[in-house]
């Protein structure tokens, strides 16, 4: 069964991709049902596949999006897009039709990431300076794989300003896209602020199909404010569910309002295990540990703190037992937000 669209009813919320942060072990850990509630979580997006100049091989595939073998959906049964980067269709549209030979149940295009390496190799926001190149990768893609298989793309405002956004957005309806994800910086910025909702409704007035806001969502209030100046109803989340995990299953009216510290535990408990059993070393794992607390310290003080225990340890064992130390008492709970 083919993933909901963004425009379907009910509240479209999607995972958003992080290379080197959201892979399958993270995937299926906050996917994961808790009790009675579901994760709140649409669609998630693997980390980019990079295509160059030949198809990527299944072995490759196969690594970077285990999910392949499952069906394309994570154990607890969350369809994943996988995520293709590269500036030439020919091999973008091959490797797309392979995807979906090996279970794929939607594919992603990448015209977003803004790393140098990336960009200097012909991928990512690299092609937001020609949006006929982008239609042309749309289209090939598009081209090659069944028609019910959804064919999504990810663009940002634009390379240096974000004047040619509609453009942009209509080159990927043109190519064929079937919703487009828009982040709401130019590739100049990186990941500085601002974010600009309002760009992203000048994109999503100028075209017929979906789009999903993504960039700085990261509380309830976030996601109001950036329906009102966007107009969309579809948006995409990243580092924020570092910070608030439990953000999805609020934003749908399920989720508590906060999680306290022997939640957290527990969930990174169950990414360390999740990690171990698919064959990564401590090392990689403790490094992973720390990279979770890193990035949702700036949404909790809580974690923080916990960050600044761990991340001068060099045994994932002493890593977790400092973490299992973390003081309860109410008034040292995990800060609420959203």
């Amino acid at each position: 069964m083919i993933p909901r669209a963004p425009n379907e009813p009910g509240l479209f919320l999607a995972l958003a991709p992080m290379d080197g942060i959201t892979c399958a072990a993270y995937r299926d850990v906050i996917t994961a049902p808790d009790g009675d509630a579901a994760c709140g979580i649409s669609l998630c997006v693997s980390e980019f596949v990079r295509v160059t100049a030949n198809v990527v091989p299944d072995a490759v595939l196969r690594r970077d999006v285990p999910e392949l073998a499952t069906g394309g959906r994570t154990r607890s049964g969350v369809p994943v897009a996988v995520q293709l980067l590269g500036g030439k269709p020919e091999p973008m549209a091959r490797t797309a039709a392979r995807v979906v030979e090996l279970g794929a149940l939607a594919v992603d295009i990448n015209f977003g990431c803004p790393a140098k390496t990336v960009n200097n190799h012909d991928g990512g926001a690299s092609l937001l300076r020609t949006p006929c190149r982008i239609e042309a990768v749309v289209a090939a893609v598009r081209a090659a794989v069944p028609a019910d298989v959804p064919v999504s793309a990810k663009i940002r405002l634009g390379w240096d300003h974000a004047n040619g956004v509609a453009d942009l957005a209509r080159a990927a309806e043109q190519g064929g896209a079937s919703w487009l994800t828009i982040h709401a910086r130019t590739r100049a910025q990186q990941y500085a602020p601002p974010v600009d909702w309002v760009a992203i409704g000048r994109a999503r007035a100028a075209v017929s199909m979906p789009v999903v806001a993504n960039g700085d969502l990261c509380t309830t209030d976030d996601i109001r404010e950036c329906a009102a100046q966007s107009g969309c109803t579809a948006f995409m989340i990243g580092r924020a569910a570092m910070g608030d995990p439990w953000l999805f299953r609020r934003l749908r009216g399920t989720g508590l309002p906060g999680f306290d510290g022997p939640w957290m535990r527990a969930l990174l408990h169950r990414y360390v295990a999740t990690l171990l059993a698919g064959g990564t070393t401590d090392a990689k794992a403790l490094g992973r540990i720390k990279q979770w607390l890193r990035l949702g310290a700036p949404m909790q003080p809580r974690m923080a703190d916990a960050f600044a225990q761990v991340k001068g340890t060099s045994r994932l064992a002493d890593a977790l037992a400092l973490l299992d130390a973390w003081p309860e008492p109410a008034q040292l709970a995990w800060s609420r937000t959203g």
